[in-house]
């Protein structure tokens, strides 16, 4: 996605011809940065406990 001021009022938005696809694979990794960025604890379904790393 891009934008840009233009010369007239408002901003001009270029949407891509299609959604972006976001991966299972890719969501836990955005997610995994997430939670280191902000130190919140995430339930480790596995285990039963949360993971306060």
């Amino acid at each position: 996605m891009t934008s840009s001021r233009s010369d007239e009022q408002g901003v001009v938005v270029i949407l891509p011809a299609e959604m972006p696809v976001l991966t299972p694979v890719v969501a836990r990794g955005l997610l995994a940065v997430l939670v280191e960025l902000t130190d919140v604890p995430c339930w480790d379904r596995a285990e039963g406990m949360t993971d306060d790393s």
